[in-house]
């Protein structure tokens, strides 16, 4: 009942998320933030996880990075923690890796890359809609509610990026 409960509130949380983006209710509030704490951070939250499921884990910022950056650190976090979520989510074996490196004046890209199951070309524009998941059926084998995809889109364009993928099924 208790674990029903809370994927009942995670859902619910996840809607009021992606209706206060679309209405524009969602205020950015930026921050001077260490790439290294946040690279630190995300290592606490993900690494025992990938001990648990006997996966490697890697956490790589370039020599070349800034320490810091101003954006919204909840955004941000936000937007990680569903990508990471997601690379461990469809990854059996073999690891998942973040990766932080410069993208010219002022930009940064942040690369999450698995060798999970990948996903065939003519379904990837289809998981960043809401509701909307690669195994759509009734009996999905990775549970999980089609809005993670959506919303991290959403934050990371207010963010000023966008997210992007490339994916090859079975890599």
């Amino acid at each position: 009942i208790q674990s029903s409960g809370n994927d009942l509130l995670a859902l619910i949380n996840d809607i009021l998320d992606l209706s206060k983006i679309e209405a524009g209710h969602v205020e950015v509030r930026p921050e001077t933030v260490s790439l290294e704490r946040l690279a630190t951070d995300l290592g606490q939250m993900f690494g025992p996880l990938a001990g648990e499921r006997d996966l490697a884990f890697e956490i790589a910022l370039a020599a070349d990075c800034p320490p810091t950056i101003d954006t919204d650190r909840q955004r941000l976090d936000q937007i990680l923690k569903n990508l990471l979520s997601n690379a461990f989510k469809f990854t059996e074996q073999g690891g998942v890796a973040l990766s932080v490196n410069r993208a010219g004046e002022g930009q940064l890209t942040l690369t999450v890359a698995d060798t999970g199951i990948g996903i065939s070309e003519d379904q990837q524009r289809e998981i960043f809609e809401a509701f909307r998941q690669a195994d759509g059926t009734i009996s999905r084998k990775y549970g999980g509610t089609g809005l993670g995809l959506s919303i991290s889109r959403e934050l990371a364009r207010l963010l000023g990026g966008g997210i992007t993928l490339a994916s090859t099924p079975g890599e």
